[in-house]
Order: structure tokens, then sequence, then C-alpha cells
């Protein structure tokens, strides 16, 4: 089953507009780049123009393509980097946080891309997490989906911004049991032609002080 991410305004730490969660922020932006040999220019929160013909007579017409929450288009090479709430980088051995999101228990996944021009407003990112004991979905994974994860700079009316959501599959009725699980963590996305992957071996964290809060919707 595919996702589109959509769920009003959560922020990235990792996001190229420097919105905020979880109190933290992290900067992403762009540069000039060559497209297809017209200049593609950015500035803070990664807007990026180009410019087009327009006519036979040489006219040249202005198209705004614009890139945020964490997407680098004028990135030296290909890249992607994956962040946990509050702007922590996701390595190995790091603690990944149960977070609340819209009446729903889900560990969040806040990617820094970029180094190629996709020419849309959407990438499809392939999210598998692995827990031992866990083995829950038909691809015997704790979770896996393809998420259409949104780099526009325009907000859509209703949705989940600037964050990959794991969310706690349907065989796991108690979050708590999974505080202290090891698990592995595999992103990957299409830059062009290329598989850009980031993995990561990480500790789930999902302490009685949170889970007491509860998560209900807004």
């Amino acid at each position: 089953m595919r996702h589109i991410v959509l769920i009003p305004w959560l922020a990235v730490a990792a996001a190229g507009c420097n919105y905020e969660s979880g109190g933290g922020t992290a900067p992403a932006t762009d540069s000039a780049v060559m497209t297809d040999g017209v200049e593609a220019t950015a500035g803070d929160g990664t807007s990026t123009t180009l410019g087009a013909t327009g006519s036979a007579t040489g006219a040249t017409t202005e198209v705004a393509v614009s890139y945020c929450h964490g997407f680098q288009a004028a990135a030296g090479a290909p890249f992607l980097s994956l962040y946990i709430v509050g702007g922590e980088l996701l390595t190995d051995g790091a603690q990944w946080p149960i977070e609340c999101s819209e009446g729903r228990w889900m560990f969040g996944l806040y990617p820094s891309l970029g180094g190629w021009d996709p020419h849309a407003d959407q990438v499809r990112l392939t999210v598998e997490v692995d827990v031992e004991g866990y083995e829950l979905d038909s691809e015997h994974h704790f979770f896996s989906d393809e998420v259409d994860y949104h780099i526009g700079c325009d907000n859509p009316w209703a949705g989940l911004i600037g964050v990959a959501p794991v969310y706690l599959p349907e065989g796991v009725s108690e979050p708590g049991q999974l505080d202290g699980k090891p698990a592995k963590v595999l992103v990957t996305v299409l830059a062009g032609d290329m598989e850009l992957r980031a993995e990561a071996s990480v500790t789930l964290s999902a302490p009685p002080d949170v889970l007491l809060q509860g998560c209900t919707s807004p």
C-alpha cells in the first residue's frame, strides 16, 4: 500500500524551509545549478526559478519551480540522509523515538536529500523497517511501504509535511512493548537512474512517560 504523506503542518528538523519540529531546526539551502543548459537559481528555502523559451521569436518566460522540506536540488552530488525529530542524524546506535501524529503512534523519518532535479513536487521513498520478532507484513517486515514525500514549497490543504511516517502495524497493540527493541531501517529513492540508500541499525524508544501522555486526534 502506497501512502501520500498528508497531515497538517508537522514540520521537519532537517527541512529546507527551516520549519521547526520537536524544538530543533537544521538549515538546507540551495545555490545556482545548470539544468539542460538553463541556469536555475535558488535562495533561502530552496526556491528555484527556471527560464524557459516561450516562442519562435526568442521570448522568454519565467516558470517558478520551488523545492522545500529538505530537498536541495543544487547539491554537488545526489544524496539521501535521514533525521529524527529534533534534528539528530539517524545513524547506527541512535535512539529512534516514538511520536504521536493525528491520533496514531509512529516513528518519524525526516529526510534531507537532493543533488538532482526531479521536476516534480514529490519524490517516492521506499521504506523498510525490520524488528526481530515482529515480521508482521506480507514481506515479513515490521513495516514496508512507498511514501510520496512532498518536496514542493506549496502547502497542501491538509497533509503530513516534512516527514515519512512509520506507523505501528496492526499487530502491535501496545507500543510499550517496542521500547528498547533493535531495528534496522532502510530507505531508498531514485535520483534519475541512480538508487540512493540510507540505512541504520537503531534502537526503538517508546518510554512509559511518553506513552502515558496518550495519542489522540486534535
